[in-house]
Parts: structure tokens; sequence; C-alpha cells
């Protein structure tokens, strides 16, 4: 039913039946809907909220700097997500709210400005606290990209963007890579941010140079990892997210046709003990960014070397049969 149609058919009906309307509407909204939309608070306040509507004022960026700081400040002193003087209860589950409204106004600020280079530095760091706690309880949610209706990956695109319009430098590139060092949302899939941060590199240059950057990010997580026990929670995440880059640099490879140098990349320097889940992941990797070719050409390079599992063995024979018919059907 569209808006006008409903319009026309409550207009029909009495202030008793529109109530009886609304109470069993409420009643059927799920509990995450009322949040996400608010619905409550729109309901006792609707009055004033029409009257903020109607001004639909733009802070300043010196008071809206000022209001992000402080936000950003009580969020990492877990003042959010626990009773306290300074946060109150009210404000605690509106925090999506406000983060969503921030969003909105620095993007306003254009990126090759003077406010708005400040703004880009703030959404990263509202980028970071966000990606913080999907991990860590710091708001009264933990799937903070769905509160506030943008992903994960969507978020870092936009930084970036706004970050390489400032200029397609080493500097800012280096800036962009540093984001990759959150904390992943568990609540989607690593390769999406990934796959993001990629397709904001415009240029076979700056593919290159992305490459660079990220495989000095390898070498410092590699000498850092030297340092700790392999059985420590820390090795575990730093080796993880280490193999997150190593992975960003196959694609990056892939996507410059140049897939035997990612293939001796990652054989080299991802971190993983059983050579045939190693095999796997890569296999999986050319699967979704390379050739048939290549998958079978990697397959068959280790056919003697690694056992692999019944699933990889039955792609392997399914994938022979369709690449002899793709060649066959060339000729």
């Amino acid at each position: 039913m569209l808006v006008k149609e409903l319009k026309d058919v409550i207009s029909k009906y009495s202030k008793e039946e529109k109530d009886k309307i609304i109470i069993e509407l409420y009643k059927r909204i799920p509990k995450s809907k009322k949040e996400d939309y608010d619905i409550d608070n729109y309901i006792l306040n609707i009055k004033q909220k029409e009257k903020i509507n109607k001004k639909d004022e733009k802070l300043s960026f010196e008071v809206l700097e000022k209001e992000v700081n402080f936000f950003l400040e009580c969020a990492n002193n877990d003042l959010y997500a626990s009773s306290n003087s300074i946060v109150s209860k009210t404000e605690r589950s509106k925090w999506r709210f406000k983060v969503k409204n921030f969003c909105k106004q620095l993007n306003s600020f254009p990126p090759d400005s003077k406010e708005g280079e400040k703004a880009t530095d703030l959404l990263r760091d509202l980028f970071i606290l966000l990606s913080h706690a999907t991990h860590y309880l710091t708001f009264s949610n933990w799937e903070t990209f769905r509160a506030i209706q943008i992903s994960q990956s969507s978020f870092l695109g936009m930084i970036i963007k706004r970050k390489l319009q400032t200029g397609v430098t080493k500097e800012n590139l280096k800036y962009c890579v540093k984001l990759l060092h959150v904390k992943f949302d568990p609540y989607s899939y690593h390769l999406d941010l990934l796959c993001e941060f990629i397709s904001c590199l415009k240029t076979v240059d700056m593919e290159y140079m992305a490459i660079e950057l990220l495989k000095d990010e390898v070498s410092e997580m590699l000498e850092k990892l030297k340092k700790l026990q392999k059985g420590e929670t820390k090795y575990y995440r730093l080796s993880e997210h280490c193999n997150y880059f190593i992975e960003c640099i196959f694609i990056i490879y892939s996507k410059l046709y140049e897939v035997e140098p990612g293939i001796k990349y990652f054989q080299k320097f991802y971190i993983e003990k059983d050579p045939e889940v190693k095999e796997y992941i890569l296999l999986d990797l050319i699967e979704s960014f390379a050739t048939i070719s290549d998958w079978l050409r990697e397959y068959e390079r280790n056919i003697n070397k690694i056992d692999y599992r019944e699933y990889l063995q039955e792609k392997y024979e399914s994938l022979i049969v369709r690449f002899s018919s793709d060649v066959e059907a060339l000729f």
C-alpha cells in the first residue's frame, strides 16, 4: 500500500480505531527496529522533533569538532557502556543518532578544504572507535556499523575517497593503508573491507604503490610476531591481521594480471602451519580473483606434494571438464 492510499484509508477511521491500529503496529515492530529508528523517542517528542527539523541548523566546524572529540573521549573511556554521571542514560541510548549526525555534518565539509581535512581525520577516529566497538563493549549494541546503517567497508571507502581527493601521494595512501589495522567487523566478511580499499585504487601506479606500502606493514607485523609466543592471544590476532594484508596484496596482484608474483608472496609469508589448509585458502582466493587456468596451474603444481581434501579434488575434476569445454568452444 502506498502512503497516499494509507492516508485515504485511515481518514475514514475514528480516533479510537486509529489508536488501536497504532498500538497493534507498535507491538509488531521488533525491538531492534524500534532502537534503530528511535521509535519511542519519536513518539514521546514528536512536537519537539518537528521544531528541530524546521530549524535544521548546521553547526560551525569549531563546535562540531569539540562535540565529536568529546564523544570520542567519553566512548573511549567506556562512558557509553555503563552508568555514570557524565553521560546520562538517555544520551547513552542515542549514541547511534549522534554518530549518524556527526558523519552527515563532517561529510558536508569539502575534503580539500582546511576544515575538510580535519573532518576526514575525525571520520577516521569515529571509524576506528566503531571498529573497536565490534569486539569490545563500548555501546549498547555490538553491531555498531549496522546500528548507524552503514557497513564498515562503506565507511572505510568514504574516508579513503575523501583523503585521496586531497592528492594521490604516498603519504596519503599510507594514511589509507593504516586504516586496515582496525578491528575487522565480525558481523561482515573481511574481504569486503579489503575489496573496498582496493576499489579506491584507480590507477596502476596507485596499485603498485599500495602493494609496497602493504608489504612494509606485513614486514613490521612479522617482526612483532617474532617477539610473541605462538600460544598467546596477541600472536593469534596479529597473525590473522597479517594474513589479511597478505590476502590484500594477492588480490591487487591479481587485479594487475600478475597472479604468479601474488602466489609467490602468499606462499612465502602467509601464516598457516598446515600446508593443505594454506593451499586451500590460496586456491579459494585464486578462484575469486583470478582465472580457471591460474587455479588449475596452482593445483597441479602441488598435486604430488599436498594431500588435497576431497572437496578440492572434486573441484579440480569439474574445472578440468569446464576448462576443456571452454577451450574447445574457441576453435
